[in-house]
C-alpha cells in the first residue's frame, strides 16, 4: 500500500450529506467541484476536524479512523501538513522562526538551513508575515507544512486569496516540489486542476461523480474556451 490514503465516509448535515470514496497516491490529487459540493468537508474529515457517521481512513498503513471499530485519531496525532486559504503564519515570528517552529514538531531529519535553501525561501527568512506578498506568505505556509514532515499534504483552496500572477507563481512552486507523499488539493477552479493534477476527482452535491487524469477536466468543463 505504501504512501497512499484510502478514505470512505459519510458525513451528514441535516438534509445534506457528503458521502464518497477516495484513493490518493503519491503525487498531486485534486478534488474539483463547485462551492458547497463537499470538497472542504472531505478535507476536514481527513484532518480529524469532522467526525463522520460511518467510514474509515487509512494513511500510509495506519488507521486514522474506523467508525465500526470506534477508532478515531485526534488531529494532532495524524501528522498531516495542512494549508488553508489564509496562510495562518504566526505573525510575531519571522519566516525562519515559523519554519523552525514546524521543524521542532516534526519527526524527520530535515535541518532548518536545508529547508530554507531547498524550497527557495532563504532570502525571506528575516521577514515577518506582514512584510511578505500574498504569494510569498502562501509559499512560506506550504514550506512550513512540509517542514512538519507530514504523511500527506492537504490544501484547501490555497490560491483563493491570490491575484492571477501570484497564483501561477505558487502553482509552479508546488509543481516543482516533487514531494514523495500524497498531496490533496481542493479547488473550484478547473484551470488550477488542469495545471496541477496528476489525478482529478470531481465532486457534485456531496458525491464523487468521476475520477481520472487531468483530461477529465476537459470532459466535465467542455463549455469553457479552448485554452487547455
Amino acid at each position: 500500500m505504501g504512501k497512499s490514503i484510502e478514505l470512505s465516509f459519510r458525513k451528514s448535515y441535516g438534509n445534506f450529506s457528503v458521502e464518497a470514496e477516495f484513493y490518493f497516491e503519491v503525487g498531486v490529487n485534486v478534488i474539483l467541484g463547485p462551492s458547497g459540493c463537499g470538497k472542504t468537508t472531505t478535507l476536514r474529515v481527513m484532518c480529524g476536524l469532522e467526525r463522520p457517521e460511518r467510514g474509515f481512513m487509512r494513511c500510509c498503513g495506519e488507521v486514522f479512523f474506523d467508525m465500526d471499530r470506534e477508532i478515531f485519531l485526534p488531529p494532532q496525532k495524524r501528522r498531516l501538513g495542512i494549508v488553508f486559504q489564509e496562510d495562518n503564519l504566526l505573525p510575531h515570528l519571522t519566516v525562519r522562526e515559523n519554519v523552525e517552529f514546524a521543524l521542532r514538531k516534526s519527526r524527520g531529519e530535515m535541518d532548518l538551513e536545508g529547508v530554507l535553501e531547498r524550497f527557495g525561501i532563504h532570502h525571506l527568512q528575516t521577514r515577518y508575515p506582514h512584510e511578505l506578498s500574498g504569494g510569498e506568505r502562501q509559499r512560506v505556509a506550504i514550506v512550513r507544512a512540509i517542514a512538519y514532515d507530514p504523511r500527506a499534504l492537504l490544501m484547501d483552496e490555497p490560491f483563493a486569496s491570490l491575484d492571477f500572477k501570484r497564483k501561477f507563481s505558487v502553482i509552479e512552486f508546488i509543481k516543482g516540489l516533487k514531494l514523495k507523499v500524497p498531496v490533496v488539493i481542493v479547488t473550484h477552479d478547473p484551470f488550477e486542476a488542469w495545471l496541477l493534477a496528476d489525478k482529478v476527482f470531481v465532486m457534485e452535491e456531496g458525491r464523487k461523480v468521476a475520477e481520472g487524469d487531468k483530461e477529465l477536466v476537459k470532459e466535465f468543463f467542455s463549455f469553457l474556451p479552448e485554452v487547455f
